[in-house]
């Protein structure tokens, strides 16, 4: 029974997200190690899932491994500028017979019927074709790149047109220019340029290095740009970020870096709360935004376990209720799970950072101190040039972000008639 009632509870859990994914565009790119491995039948079964829970795909392979063994074969050495290979007219047959391998195995799977499994009877309407125009690199650095190319044009509108009518889109990291001419495409570029045009809801990278996605759960812009700095940052990983930066900026909403080494990893990152991958967003999930009336019922659920023990001053809901106009929430999936009120005091040039609450599951996340930045913000919005905050366990923390001990005396008059000396909280001040 325990069994079933935890069935149950999953499958609740699960259900706003199949409402929320249905009719979506999902541009997924799959590395051909993982499309030649074990794990690859059990992604094959779940994409059929998504794609009957009418989910709109878009799937994009990688051939990078495939191509190392066909040149290999040949004994023909690639030569690599920018990390980017070049595709000689020596290479390119070889190129072509190695990304045309990949995409008809990768084919025959999705065109299964996935006999024995959960999804037996499925079946996949799968399209391929010329939806890509390529254009050469041409010359960088004065070395011709000669057939490796980058996106020139995606024919988004015909591929739009099939995703409306449930076909599911087979794309290869390959492109045709308007001459005839054939050229190589970065698969990671390829994927990104085609969530773009189709401005996906999102783009989904299915990597071989499981690394990838144990490096946190989420990931902004900025942070993405402060990793590809880092000297220890592999390559592989650099590449997919600058990716997942330029689709974030140009209006895919979410950018997903997926762990396919554990079995259902697609489906953990897709239909559970806290996902099961790295996710990169422009901010945390929908962002930092005002707080409503609706709301208060979440702050006094996330604010209420630390007001007993101490860590905050008691709130009614009452005082909730006249103070929400200066509240900033993170909500994530319905759940509030950060807040904090900057409440000013105008005539004496001062405001209070109050109730500056993280929920446990996402400590370490840099939520803390982003919320501490918004409430600064307001703070000089509202013409006060001073901040203050009553803490009893997270002095160490405020003085790390700029601020002093200082006494009662350099609280507001109202503030010091009300202040609890028994609860001995220190008073942190800083001037913005």
């Amino acid at each position: 029974m325990s069994n079933d009632r935890e069935y149950v509870q999953w499958f609740r859990a699960a259900a706003p997200y199949i409402k929320a994914h249905r009719r979506k565009t999902f541009v997924i790119l799959i590395s051909d190690e993982i499309i030649h491995s074990d794990r690859f039948v059990g992604l094959i079964h779940d994409i059929a899932l998504l794609n009957h829970l009418g989910i709109k795909l878009v799937i994009l392979h990688g051939s990078r491994s495939k191509i190392d063994q066909h040149l290999a074969m040949n004994n023909i050495t690639s030569k690599f500028h920018r990390n980017v290979r070049i595709s000689d007219v020596e290479s390119l047959p070889h190129i072509i017979q190695a990304i045309n391998e990949v995409r008809t195995y990768l084919e025959s799977q999705l065109s299964m019927g996935l006999p024995n499994t959960p999804m037996s009877g499925s079946e996949i309407s799968l399209v391929s074709g010329n939806f890509v125009t390529g254009m050469p690199l041409g010359i960088i650095d004065g070395i011709d790149m000669q057939h490796s190319g980058k996106v020139r044009d995606i024919k988004h509108r015909a591929i739009a047109e099939l995703l409306e009518n449930n076909h599911v889109i087979l794309l290869s990291n390959i492109g045709y220019s308007k001459t005839g001419e054939i050229f190589n495409l970065p698969a990671e570029e390829l994927a990104n340029e085609v969530a773009i045009a189709l401005k996906a809801d999102k783009l989904i990278f299915i990597p071989l290095d499981q690394a990838y996605a144990e490096r946190a759960g989420t990931l902004s812009s900025v942070e993405c740009e402060a990793l590809i700095q880092q000297a220890d940052t592999p390559d592989e990983l650099k590449s997919l970020l600058s990716q997942a930066i330029r689709a974030i900026r140009s209006g895919v909403r979410r950018v997903h870096i997926i762990d396919q080494q554990v079995d259902g990893g697609l489906l953990l990152e897709l239909f559970t709360r806290d996902g099961y991958g790295t996710m990169i967003t422009n901010l945390f999930y929908e962002g930092i935004r005002a707080a409503h009336i609706d709301d208060i019922g979440g702050i006094l659920s996330l604010i209420e376990p630390l007001e007993a023990a101490g860590t905050l001053v008691h709130r009614s809901k009452e005082q909730l209720e006249l103070e929400i106009d200066h509240f900033r929430v993170i909500e994530k999936d319905g759940m509030i799970i950060a807040c904090v009120a900057c409440i000013p005091d105008r005539q004496n040039g001062i405001s209070e950072v109050a109730c500056l609450a993280v929920h446990d599951d996402y400590h370490r996340t840099g939520l803390g101190k982003q919320l501490l930045q918004v409430a600064e913000h307001l703070a000089l919005k509202q013409n006060t040039q001073r901040v203050y905050i009553l803490t009893t366990h997270t002095s160490h923390w405020f003085i790390e972000n700029g601020f002093v001990e200082t006494d009662v005396d350099s609280l507001p008059e109202h503030k010091r008639a009300v202040y609890n000396q028994q609860r001995k909280s220190k008073i942190m001040l800083k001037q913005l």
